[in-house]
Protein backbone atom coordinates (compact mmCIF):
# COMPACT_ATOMS: atom_id res chain seq x y z
CA UNK A 1 0.00 0.00 0.00
CA UNK A 2 0.87 3.86 -0.78
CA UNK A 3 2.70 5.26 2.68
CA UNK A 4 6.03 7.26 3.55
CA UNK A 5 9.29 5.61 3.39
CA UNK A 6 9.61 2.09 3.35
CA UNK A 7 6.55 1.25 5.44
CA UNK A 8 4.65 -2.20 5.07
CA UNK A 9 0.85 -3.98 4.17
CA UNK A 10 -0.01 -5.08 7.11
CA UNK A 11 0.11 -9.14 7.14
CA UNK A 12 -2.93 -10.73 7.14
CA UNK A 13 -3.46 -14.52 7.24
CA UNK A 14 -4.88 -16.45 4.73
CA UNK A 15 -8.42 -18.36 5.54
CA UNK A 16 -7.88 -20.81 2.56
CA UNK A 17 -5.35 -23.32 3.27
CA UNK A 18 -5.53 -24.71 -0.65
CA UNK A 19 -4.72 -21.20 -2.20
CA UNK A 20 -0.94 -21.88 -1.58
CA UNK A 21 1.68 -18.67 -1.13
CA UNK A 22 0.54 -15.06 -2.52
CA UNK A 23 2.53 -12.47 -1.37
CA UNK A 24 0.38 -9.92 1.55
CA UNK A 25 3.77 -7.77 2.40
CA UNK A 26 5.20 -5.62 0.07
CA UNK A 27 7.71 -2.24 -0.05
CA UNK A 28 6.27 1.19 -1.17
CA UNK A 29 9.59 1.07 -3.94
CA UNK A 30 7.99 -2.99 -4.91
CA UNK A 31 4.51 -1.14 -4.96
CA UNK A 32 6.06 1.92 -7.02
CA UNK A 33 8.11 -0.46 -10.13
CA UNK A 34 4.47 -3.18 -10.50
CA UNK A 35 2.45 0.34 -11.10
CA UNK A 36 4.15 1.95 -13.00
CA UNK A 37 4.60 -1.14 -15.11
CA UNK A 38 0.46 -1.41 -14.90
CA UNK A 39 0.57 2.24 -16.05
CA UNK A 40 2.30 1.76 -18.82
CA UNK A 41 1.05 -0.99 -19.96
CA UNK A 42 -2.67 0.09 -19.94
CA UNK A 43 -2.76 3.75 -20.61
CA UNK A 44 -0.94 4.58 -23.49
CA UNK A 45 -3.09 2.13 -25.08
CA UNK A 46 -6.10 3.76 -24.14
CA UNK A 47 -5.25 7.01 -24.74
CA UNK A 48 -4.54 6.18 -28.47
CA UNK A 49 -8.47 4.40 -28.33
CA UNK A 50 -10.09 7.15 -27.02
CA UNK A 51 -7.80 9.61 -29.45
CA UNK A 52 -9.87 7.58 -32.66
CA UNK A 53 -13.09 8.02 -30.27
CA UNK A 54 -12.53 12.12 -30.00
CA UNK A 55 -12.00 12.19 -33.78
CA UNK A 56 -14.33 10.06 -35.23
CA UNK A 57 -17.39 11.53 -33.17
CA UNK A 58 -16.58 15.13 -33.54
CA UNK A 59 -14.84 15.12 -37.19
CA UNK A 60 -18.02 16.24 -38.72
CA UNK A 61 -16.76 19.50 -37.46
CA UNK A 62 -13.62 19.88 -39.48
CA UNK A 63 -15.49 17.90 -42.91
CA UNK A 64 -18.04 20.64 -42.87
CA UNK A 65 -15.54 23.34 -43.11
CA UNK A 66 -13.74 21.51 -45.56
CA UNK A 67 -12.88 22.73 -49.04
CA UNK A 68 -15.94 25.23 -48.73
CA UNK A 69 -14.44 28.06 -50.83
CA UNK A 70 -14.83 25.42 -54.13
CA UNK A 71 -18.32 25.74 -55.29
CA UNK A 72 -20.25 22.51 -54.74
CA UNK A 73 -17.37 20.50 -52.44
CA UNK A 74 -18.47 20.95 -49.15
CA UNK A 75 -20.46 18.63 -46.71
CA UNK A 76 -23.91 20.94 -46.63
CA UNK A 77 -23.86 21.34 -50.56
CA UNK A 78 -22.90 18.37 -51.82
CA UNK A 79 -25.50 16.94 -49.18
CA UNK A 80 -27.81 19.51 -49.54
CA UNK A 81 -28.13 20.61 -46.27
CA UNK A 82 -29.52 23.77 -45.13
CA UNK A 83 -29.80 25.71 -41.75
CA UNK A 84 -29.43 24.03 -38.59
CA UNK A 85 -29.25 20.62 -40.40
CA UNK A 86 -25.25 20.48 -39.52
CA UNK A 87 -26.87 20.79 -36.13
CA UNK A 88 -29.11 17.97 -36.08
CA UNK A 89 -26.35 15.37 -38.07
CA UNK A 90 -24.10 16.15 -34.96
CA UNK A 91 -27.00 15.72 -32.59
CA UNK A 92 -27.81 12.44 -34.40
CA UNK A 93 -25.47 10.54 -33.21
CA UNK A 94 -26.15 10.83 -29.43
CA UNK A 95 -29.42 9.36 -29.90
CA UNK A 96 -28.10 5.65 -30.65
CA UNK A 97 -25.61 6.23 -28.26
CA UNK A 98 -27.87 7.41 -25.17
CA UNK A 99 -30.21 4.79 -25.24
CA UNK A 100 -27.44 1.84 -25.46
CA UNK A 101 -25.18 3.18 -23.20
CA UNK A 102 -25.97 0.85 -20.13
CA UNK A 103 -26.24 -2.48 -22.15
CA UNK A 104 -23.26 -1.88 -23.57
CA UNK A 105 -21.65 -1.30 -20.37
CA UNK A 106 -23.08 -4.36 -18.61
CA UNK A 107 -21.86 -6.72 -21.54
CA UNK A 108 -18.55 -5.94 -19.80
CA UNK A 109 -19.56 -8.16 -16.90
CA UNK A 110 -20.68 -10.80 -19.19
CA UNK A 111 -17.90 -11.04 -21.65
CA UNK A 112 -14.29 -8.89 -20.80
CA UNK A 113 -12.82 -5.55 -21.08
CA UNK A 114 -10.44 -6.89 -24.46
CA UNK A 115 -13.26 -8.47 -26.01
CA UNK A 116 -15.88 -6.34 -25.81
CA UNK A 117 -14.00 -2.84 -26.30
CA UNK A 118 -12.22 -4.31 -28.93
CA UNK A 119 -15.73 -5.35 -30.36
CA UNK A 120 -17.21 -0.99 -30.01
CA UNK A 121 -14.11 0.12 -31.73
CA UNK A 122 -14.23 -2.16 -34.73
CA UNK A 123 -17.39 -1.49 -35.65
CA UNK A 124 -17.49 1.84 -34.77
CA UNK A 125 -14.80 2.27 -37.50
CA UNK A 126 -16.44 0.52 -39.67
CA UNK A 127 -19.87 2.95 -39.64
CA UNK A 128 -17.33 5.74 -39.59
CA UNK A 129 -15.69 5.16 -42.73
CA UNK A 130 -19.39 4.58 -44.34
CA UNK A 131 -20.21 8.04 -43.73
CA UNK A 132 -18.19 8.96 -46.30
CA UNK A 133 -20.52 7.03 -48.85
CA UNK A 134 -23.32 8.96 -47.81
CA UNK A 135 -25.07 10.86 -50.47
CA UNK A 136 -27.90 12.79 -48.82
CA UNK A 137 -28.75 14.77 -45.43
CA UNK A 138 -31.47 11.40 -44.76
CA UNK A 139 -28.45 9.28 -45.11
CA UNK A 140 -26.13 11.13 -42.86
CA UNK A 141 -28.48 10.84 -39.85
CA UNK A 142 -28.71 7.46 -40.66
CA UNK A 143 -25.20 6.67 -40.18
CA UNK A 144 -24.94 9.27 -37.73
CA UNK A 145 -26.91 7.47 -35.23
CA UNK A 146 -25.53 4.00 -36.49
CA UNK A 147 -22.02 5.49 -35.11
CA UNK A 148 -23.78 6.14 -31.90
CA UNK A 149 -24.99 2.53 -31.27
CA UNK A 150 -21.76 1.28 -32.21
CA UNK A 151 -19.85 3.62 -30.00
CA UNK A 152 -21.70 2.86 -26.60
CA UNK A 153 -19.76 1.94 -23.32
CA UNK A 154 -16.80 3.17 -24.81
CA UNK A 155 -16.25 5.79 -22.23
CA UNK A 156 -17.97 3.99 -19.13
CA UNK A 157 -16.72 0.86 -19.97
CA UNK A 158 -12.53 2.32 -19.85
CA UNK A 159 -13.78 4.01 -16.71
CA UNK A 160 -15.19 0.65 -15.23
CA UNK A 161 -12.00 -0.99 -16.98
CA UNK A 162 -10.00 1.24 -14.39
CA UNK A 163 -11.48 0.68 -10.95
CA UNK A 164 -10.28 -3.03 -11.57
CA UNK A 165 -6.50 -2.05 -11.38
CA UNK A 166 -6.64 1.16 -9.49
CA UNK A 167 -7.24 2.96 -5.78
CA UNK A 168 -9.96 5.22 -6.00
CA UNK A 169 -7.69 8.32 -5.69
CA UNK A 170 -6.17 7.05 -8.64
CA UNK A 171 -8.90 6.67 -11.44
CA UNK A 172 -9.73 10.01 -12.16
CA UNK A 173 -5.94 11.22 -12.87
CA UNK A 174 -6.08 7.62 -15.11
CA UNK A 175 -9.54 8.72 -17.09
CA UNK A 176 -7.52 12.21 -17.35
CA UNK A 177 -4.79 10.98 -18.77
CA UNK A 178 -6.60 8.96 -20.63
CA UNK A 179 -8.88 11.72 -22.11
CA UNK A 180 -5.58 14.16 -22.14
CA UNK A 181 -2.99 12.16 -23.88
CA UNK A 182 -5.75 11.43 -26.46
CA UNK A 183 -6.65 15.12 -27.06
CA UNK A 184 -3.28 15.71 -27.20
CA UNK A 185 -2.75 13.93 -29.76
CA UNK A 186 -6.24 14.48 -31.40
CA UNK A 187 -5.17 17.81 -31.05
CA UNK A 188 -3.39 17.51 -34.14
CA UNK A 189 -6.83 16.30 -36.16
CA UNK A 190 -6.60 19.52 -37.15
CA UNK A 191 -3.61 18.72 -39.04
CA UNK A 192 -4.87 15.62 -40.26
CA UNK A 193 -7.84 17.21 -41.70
CA UNK A 194 -5.73 20.27 -43.67
CA UNK A 195 -3.69 17.73 -45.27
CA UNK A 196 -6.76 15.18 -45.99
CA UNK A 197 -8.33 18.64 -47.25
CA UNK A 198 -6.24 18.22 -50.23
CA UNK A 199 -7.30 15.03 -51.51
CA UNK A 200 -10.08 16.77 -52.90
CA UNK A 201 -11.31 15.18 -56.07
CA UNK A 202 -9.06 12.49 -55.76
CA UNK A 203 -10.52 8.85 -57.20
CA UNK A 204 -13.64 11.18 -57.16
CA UNK A 205 -14.25 11.73 -54.06
CA UNK A 206 -14.47 15.23 -52.05
CA UNK A 207 -11.95 15.67 -49.54
CA UNK A 208 -14.73 15.65 -46.34
CA UNK A 209 -15.68 11.84 -47.86
CA UNK A 210 -11.57 11.04 -47.35
CA UNK A 211 -11.79 12.50 -44.00
CA UNK A 212 -14.70 10.09 -43.09
CA UNK A 213 -12.89 6.79 -44.93
CA UNK A 214 -9.54 7.51 -43.38
CA UNK A 215 -9.81 7.94 -40.30
CA UNK A 216 -13.01 4.93 -40.12
CA UNK A 217 -10.50 2.77 -41.36
CA UNK A 218 -7.77 3.26 -38.92
CA UNK A 219 -10.19 2.79 -36.00
CA UNK A 220 -11.73 -0.87 -37.30
CA UNK A 221 -7.27 -1.78 -37.15
CA UNK A 222 -6.78 -0.98 -33.68
CA UNK A 223 -9.83 -2.38 -32.80
CA UNK A 224 -9.04 -5.35 -33.85
CA UNK A 225 -5.48 -4.58 -32.23
CA UNK A 226 -7.51 -3.76 -29.24
CA UNK A 227 -8.08 -7.20 -28.49
CA UNK A 228 -4.72 -8.70 -28.48
CA UNK A 229 -3.21 -5.54 -26.98
CA UNK A 230 -5.45 -4.76 -23.92
CA UNK A 231 -4.79 -7.20 -20.58
CA UNK A 232 -8.23 -8.15 -19.18
CA UNK A 233 -7.72 -8.15 -15.35
CA UNK A 234 -5.01 -8.29 -12.21
CA UNK A 235 -5.43 -11.91 -11.65
CA UNK A 236 -5.48 -12.94 -15.54
CA UNK A 237 -2.72 -10.78 -16.84
CA UNK A 238 0.71 -12.57 -17.89
CA UNK A 239 2.57 -9.35 -18.23
CA UNK A 240 3.00 -9.58 -14.60
CA UNK A 241 4.05 -12.44 -12.31
CA UNK A 242 2.39 -13.39 -9.57
CA UNK A 243 3.97 -11.65 -6.91
CA UNK A 244 3.28 -8.58 -8.93
CA UNK A 245 -0.59 -9.63 -9.68
CA UNK A 246 -0.74 -9.84 -5.39
CA UNK A 247 0.42 -6.34 -5.35
CA UNK A 248 -1.98 -5.09 -7.41
CA UNK A 249 -5.04 -6.69 -6.11
CA UNK A 250 -3.93 -6.16 -2.63
CA UNK A 251 -3.97 -2.23 -2.53
CA UNK A 252 -6.93 -1.94 -4.39
CA UNK A 253 -10.16 -0.88 -2.33
CA UNK A 254 -11.92 -4.08 -0.81
CA UNK A 255 -15.65 -2.69 -2.53
CA UNK A 256 -13.99 -2.60 -5.95
CA UNK A 257 -15.22 -4.10 -8.85
CA UNK A 258 -12.76 -7.59 -8.95
CA UNK A 259 -12.68 -10.19 -11.99
CA UNK A 260 -13.80 -12.71 -8.96
CA UNK A 261 -17.23 -10.75 -8.20
CA UNK A 262 -18.03 -8.86 -11.49
CA UNK A 263 -21.71 -11.15 -12.50
CA UNK A 264 -25.06 -8.68 -12.46
CA UNK A 265 -26.82 -8.45 -9.70
CA UNK A 266 -30.31 -6.92 -10.07
CA UNK A 267 -30.48 -6.10 -6.34
CA UNK A 268 -27.62 -4.36 -6.67
CA UNK A 269 -29.07 -2.41 -8.82
CA UNK A 270 -32.35 -1.73 -7.34
CA UNK A 271 -30.40 -0.11 -4.17
CA UNK A 272 -28.37 2.07 -6.62
CA UNK A 273 -31.31 3.66 -8.23
CA UNK A 274 -32.07 5.24 -4.32
CA UNK A 275 -28.58 7.17 -4.51
CA UNK A 276 -29.82 10.51 -5.00
CA UNK A 277 -25.68 11.43 -5.73
CA UNK A 278 -26.21 9.21 -9.14
CA UNK A 279 -28.46 11.22 -10.44
CA UNK A 280 -27.11 14.68 -9.52
CA UNK A 281 -23.37 13.38 -11.16
CA UNK A 282 -25.61 12.21 -13.65
CA UNK A 283 -26.80 16.12 -13.86
CA UNK A 284 -23.29 17.71 -13.63
CA UNK A 285 -22.25 15.30 -16.40
CA UNK A 286 -24.88 16.62 -18.47
CA UNK A 287 -24.22 19.95 -18.34
CA UNK A 288 -20.72 20.00 -18.71
CA UNK A 289 -21.21 17.78 -21.88
CA UNK A 290 -23.79 20.04 -23.74
CA UNK A 291 -20.94 22.37 -23.05
CA UNK A 292 -18.44 20.45 -24.39
CA UNK A 293 -19.86 19.03 -27.28
CA UNK A 294 -21.07 22.33 -28.41
CA UNK A 295 -17.14 23.22 -28.66
CA UNK A 296 -16.17 20.34 -29.73
CA UNK A 297 -18.71 20.41 -32.68
CA UNK A 298 -18.39 24.24 -33.70
CA UNK A 299 -15.48 25.78 -32.28
CA UNK A 300 -14.01 25.51 -36.11
CA UNK A 301 -17.14 27.58 -36.67
CA UNK A 302 -16.62 29.44 -34.26
CA UNK A 303 -13.04 30.20 -34.99
CA UNK A 304 -13.78 30.96 -38.86
CA UNK A 305 -16.61 33.33 -38.48
CA UNK A 306 -14.05 35.27 -36.41
CA UNK A 307 -12.67 35.91 -39.82
CA UNK A 308 -10.31 33.16 -40.20
CA UNK A 309 -10.70 31.24 -43.95
CA UNK A 310 -11.15 27.81 -43.20
CA UNK A 311 -7.85 26.39 -43.24
CA UNK A 312 -6.55 28.91 -41.12
CA UNK A 313 -9.23 27.94 -38.56
CA UNK A 314 -8.51 24.41 -38.71
CA UNK A 315 -4.78 25.12 -37.92
CA UNK A 316 -5.29 27.68 -35.21
CA UNK A 317 -7.74 25.62 -33.48
CA UNK A 318 -4.60 22.87 -32.63
CA UNK A 319 -2.64 24.86 -30.25
CA UNK A 320 -6.45 25.70 -27.94
CA UNK A 321 -7.09 22.05 -27.96
CA UNK A 322 -3.55 21.14 -26.88
CA UNK A 323 -3.13 23.39 -23.86
CA UNK A 324 -6.49 22.51 -22.70
CA UNK A 325 -5.59 18.89 -22.47
CA UNK A 326 -2.63 19.49 -20.95
CA UNK A 327 -4.28 21.57 -18.28
CA UNK A 328 -6.60 18.15 -18.05
CA UNK A 329 -3.55 15.94 -18.09
CA UNK A 330 -2.37 18.53 -14.79
CA UNK A 331 -5.13 19.64 -12.91
CA UNK A 332 -6.49 15.57 -12.39
CA UNK A 333 -2.67 14.58 -11.44
CA UNK A 334 -3.05 16.96 -8.95
CA UNK A 335 -6.21 16.44 -8.20
CA UNK A 336 -5.34 12.63 -6.96
CA UNK A 337 -1.33 13.42 -5.97
CA UNK A 338 -3.02 15.67 -3.16
CA UNK A 339 -6.59 13.49 -2.82
CA UNK A 340 -8.57 17.03 -2.69
CA UNK A 341 -11.64 17.90 -5.44
CA UNK A 342 -13.36 20.98 -4.49
CA UNK A 343 -10.78 23.56 -5.31
CA UNK A 344 -9.15 21.84 -8.03
CA UNK A 345 -12.71 21.36 -9.80
CA UNK A 346 -13.11 25.16 -8.42
CA UNK A 347 -9.89 26.36 -10.67
CA UNK A 348 -11.39 24.32 -13.24
CA UNK A 349 -14.64 26.36 -13.50
CA UNK A 350 -14.27 29.87 -12.85
CA UNK A 351 -11.84 31.16 -15.69
CA UNK A 352 -14.30 29.37 -18.13
CA UNK A 353 -17.04 31.68 -16.27
CA UNK A 354 -14.83 34.72 -17.04
CA UNK A 355 -14.30 33.42 -20.63
CA UNK A 356 -17.94 33.44 -21.74
CA UNK A 357 -18.89 36.56 -19.56
CA UNK A 358 -16.17 38.68 -21.64
CA UNK A 359 -17.05 37.25 -25.40
CA UNK A 360 -20.57 37.71 -24.26
CA UNK A 361 -19.82 41.27 -23.49
CA UNK A 362 -17.47 43.49 -24.62
CA UNK A 363 -16.75 41.02 -28.00
CA UNK A 364 -18.37 43.57 -30.27
CA UNK A 365 -14.85 46.03 -29.16
CA UNK A 366 -12.12 43.35 -29.85
CA UNK A 367 -10.17 42.25 -33.07
CA UNK A 368 -10.51 38.78 -34.42
CA UNK A 369 -7.18 38.01 -32.42
CA UNK A 370 -8.49 39.32 -29.40
CA UNK A 371 -11.68 37.23 -29.31
CA UNK A 372 -9.77 34.80 -30.44
CA UNK A 373 -7.45 34.85 -27.68
CA UNK A 374 -10.16 34.98 -25.21
CA UNK A 375 -10.78 31.45 -26.29
CA UNK A 376 -7.92 30.13 -24.20
CA UNK A 377 -9.50 31.00 -20.85
CA UNK A 378 -12.66 28.36 -21.97
CA UNK A 379 -9.39 25.18 -21.86
CA UNK A 380 -9.50 25.08 -18.37
CA UNK A 381 -12.72 22.92 -18.59
CA UNK A 382 -11.30 20.12 -19.88
CA UNK A 383 -10.35 19.61 -16.78
CA UNK A 384 -13.80 18.61 -15.40
CA UNK A 385 -15.33 15.53 -17.39
CA UNK A 386 -12.33 13.28 -15.94
CA UNK A 387 -12.96 14.33 -12.16
CA UNK A 388 -16.26 13.81 -12.69
CA UNK A 389 -16.47 10.35 -14.01
CA UNK A 390 -13.99 9.54 -11.32
CA UNK A 391 -16.36 10.39 -9.07
CA UNK A 392 -18.97 8.40 -10.37
CA UNK A 393 -17.01 4.85 -10.89
CA UNK A 394 -15.39 4.93 -7.47
CA UNK A 395 -18.69 5.84 -5.23
CA UNK A 396 -19.99 2.91 -4.97
CA UNK A 397 -18.82 -0.77 -4.37
CA UNK A 398 -18.62 -3.93 -7.04
CA UNK A 399 -18.76 -4.45 -10.58
CA UNK A 400 -22.46 -4.67 -10.87
CA UNK A 401 -23.14 -1.25 -9.05
CA UNK A 402 -20.23 0.27 -10.50
CA UNK A 403 -20.96 -0.80 -14.24
CA UNK A 404 -24.47 0.50 -14.01
CA UNK A 405 -23.22 3.99 -12.23
CA UNK A 406 -21.01 4.93 -15.04
CA UNK A 407 -23.15 3.79 -17.77
CA UNK A 408 -26.08 5.54 -15.93
CA UNK A 409 -24.06 8.61 -15.55
CA UNK A 410 -22.43 8.85 -18.89
CA UNK A 411 -26.03 7.69 -20.74
CA UNK A 412 -28.02 10.89 -19.06
CA UNK A 413 -25.15 12.92 -19.69
CA UNK A 414 -24.89 12.28 -23.34
CA UNK A 415 -28.23 13.35 -24.16
CA UNK A 416 -26.34 17.00 -23.54
CA UNK A 417 -24.63 15.38 -26.88
CA UNK A 418 -27.83 16.16 -28.29
CA UNK A 419 -28.57 19.46 -26.66
CA UNK A 420 -24.69 20.53 -27.72
CA UNK A 421 -25.28 20.35 -31.40
CA UNK A 422 -27.61 23.07 -30.76
CA UNK A 423 -25.69 25.71 -28.63
CA UNK A 424 -24.21 27.29 -31.15
CA UNK A 425 -27.15 28.07 -34.01
CA UNK A 426 -26.63 30.53 -37.68
CA UNK A 427 -28.96 33.17 -37.15
CA UNK A 428 -26.21 33.50 -34.06
CA UNK A 429 -23.26 34.10 -36.14
CA UNK A 430 -20.89 35.47 -36.32
CA UNK A 431 -20.17 36.66 -32.80
CA UNK A 432 -22.82 34.16 -31.13
CA UNK A 433 -23.25 35.78 -28.57
CA UNK A 434 -26.45 33.77 -27.25
CA UNK A 435 -24.37 30.38 -27.23
CA UNK A 436 -21.77 31.78 -25.07
CA UNK A 437 -24.34 33.07 -22.41
CA UNK A 438 -25.62 29.56 -22.73
CA UNK A 439 -22.17 28.34 -22.03
CA UNK A 440 -21.81 30.49 -19.05
CA UNK A 441 -25.10 29.06 -17.57
CA UNK A 442 -24.02 25.21 -17.53
CA UNK A 443 -20.90 26.01 -16.45
CA UNK A 444 -22.28 27.57 -13.29
CA UNK A 445 -24.84 25.30 -13.07
CA UNK A 446 -22.08 22.17 -13.08
CA UNK A 447 -19.93 23.50 -10.57
CA UNK A 448 -22.79 24.17 -7.91
CA UNK A 449 -24.07 20.54 -8.16
CA UNK A 450 -20.64 18.86 -7.77
CA UNK A 451 -19.63 20.68 -4.88
CA UNK A 452 -22.93 19.34 -3.51
CA UNK A 453 -21.81 15.87 -4.32
CA UNK A 454 -18.39 16.01 -3.17
CA UNK A 455 -19.43 17.50 -0.28
CA UNK A 456 -21.70 14.59 0.75
CA UNK A 457 -19.28 12.05 -0.39
CA UNK A 458 -16.75 13.99 2.02
CA UNK A 459 -19.28 13.58 5.24
CA UNK A 460 -20.16 10.72 4.34
CA UNK A 461 -16.63 9.51 4.65
CA UNK A 462 -16.34 6.15 2.91
CA UNK A 463 -15.45 7.34 -0.59
CA UNK A 464 -13.56 10.24 0.18
CA UNK A 465 -11.26 10.80 2.48
CA UNK A 466 -8.79 8.60 4.10
CA UNK A 467 -11.23 5.64 4.47
CA UNK A 468 -11.14 6.16 0.73
CA UNK A 469 -7.49 4.25 0.94
CA UNK A 470 -8.21 0.95 2.80
CA UNK A 471 -7.14 -1.98 1.40
CA UNK A 472 -7.73 -5.25 0.30
CA UNK A 473 -5.36 -6.71 2.08
CA UNK A 474 -5.91 -4.53 5.19
CA UNK A 475 -9.51 -6.00 4.56
CA UNK A 476 -8.72 -9.54 4.13
CA UNK A 477 -9.98 -9.67 0.79
CA UNK A 478 -12.97 -8.60 -1.47
CA UNK A 479 -16.34 -7.42 -0.23
CA UNK A 480 -19.10 -9.23 -1.80
CA UNK A 481 -22.24 -7.64 -1.26
CA UNK A 482 -21.40 -4.96 1.20
CA UNK A 483 -20.46 -7.76 4.12
CA UNK A 484 -19.30 -11.44 2.57
CA UNK A 485 -15.79 -11.03 2.10
CA UNK A 486 -13.73 -13.60 -0.52
CA UNK A 487 -10.25 -14.36 1.11
CA UNK A 488 -7.23 -12.47 -0.69
CA UNK A 489 -5.55 -15.47 -1.34
CA UNK A 490 -8.37 -16.78 -3.50
CA UNK A 491 -8.54 -13.15 -5.14
CA UNK A 492 -5.45 -13.00 -5.80
CA UNK A 493 -5.10 -16.25 -7.45
CA UNK A 494 -8.17 -16.35 -8.98
CA UNK A 495 -6.80 -15.49 -12.55
CA UNK A 496 -5.28 -19.32 -12.55
CA UNK A 497 -8.41 -20.68 -14.15
CA UNK A 498 -10.02 -18.15 -16.51
CA UNK A 499 -8.48 -15.31 -18.47
CA UNK A 500 -6.59 -14.98 -21.38
CA UNK A 501 -3.90 -12.03 -20.90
Amino acid sequence: MASKGETQVPFVESKDSEAGYVKKEWTDEEERKVMNKVNWKLIPWLMVCYMVVGIDRTNIGSAAIMNKETPGHSLEEELGMHGSDLNWATSAFFFGYVLFEIPSNMMITKTSPSVWISRIMTTWGIIAAVMGAVHNFAGLIAVRVLLGIMEAGFTPGAALYLTFWFKKYEVGSRVAYMFAGAGMMSAFSGFIAYGIAYMDGVGGLTGWRWLFILEGIASSILGIATYFVLPDYPQTSTFLNSDERAIVVGRLPPSAPSFVAKEMNWKEIAELLRDWRMYALASAQFLITVHNYGLAFFLPKVISAMGFVSTTALLIKVPIDFIGHAWNFYINWSSDRYQEKVYHSLVCALPVLVAWALLGTIQPYLSQYGRYGLLYLSIFYNGLPPMQIGIGATSTTGATKTAFRTGFIISMSNIGGIVGGQVYQPDDAPLYIRGHWINFGLMAANIIILQIVIWSLTREGIYMGKNANVTVVERGGIEVDGEHVVDFAQVAQAGKLAGKK
